[in-house]
């Protein structure tokens, strides 16, 4: 397992999808390009940035809940890449492992200031080298600042309403 850190989150311009760039702490310095959804990419953008909502969101109510019940997430591994798609779990400090989507896993991670791993079969199957990959008009969370000041904007004005009626009612 290899530590990484998130290097930025940000589109793929080939495929025009939000990627997000796991890049490797010491080592060969590999990134690993993760796609990810959109409203999972602003999920990871809200963590790295720090914003708070006027309620928590579910990453947010999930710290909170193990907080409540007295666990802590210690590590996030992602350990494998089976076609095409990359699995994580979540390290607790009792050591309970939970399975969970590399982009959930990672957010969570970010609130919680714990570690991110990788494991090395995923970084020689699906990493590349640091210096071949381009992030243009990147910030720390791979969002412009009008970008970043519009999210911060909604996110403290939102309310339940702004995303439509609820599918189950």
């Amino acid at each position: 397992m290899a530590q990484v850190r998130v290097r930025a989150v940000g589109i793929d311009v080939g495929p025009d999808t939000p990627v997000l760039l796991l890049e490797e702490i010491g080592g060969a310095g590999r990134v690993v390009p993760v796609s990810v959804g959109g409203p999972e990419a602003t999920a990871l953008v809200v963590a790295l940035e720090r914003v708070h909502g006027v309620r928590p969101d579910t990453h947010r109510l999930i710290g909170e809940l193990l907080t409540t019940f007295g666990r802590q997430l210690v590590q996030v591994r992602v350990h494998t890449l089976a076609e095409g798609i990359f699995h994580a779990e979540l390290m607790l400090d009792d050591g309970t492992t939970v399975d969970s989507r590399t982009s959930d896993a990672v957010v969570l991670a970010l609130w919680a200031g714990a570690g991110i791993q990788v494991d090395e079969d995923v970084l020689v199957a699906a990493g590349v080298a640091a210096e071949t990959v381009t992030i243009e008009g990147a910030g720390r969370a791979g969002a412009d600042a009008e970008i970043e000041e519009e999210l911060r904007r909604f996110l403290d004005t939102a309310t339940p309403d702004d995303f439509g009626p609820d599918p189950q009612d």
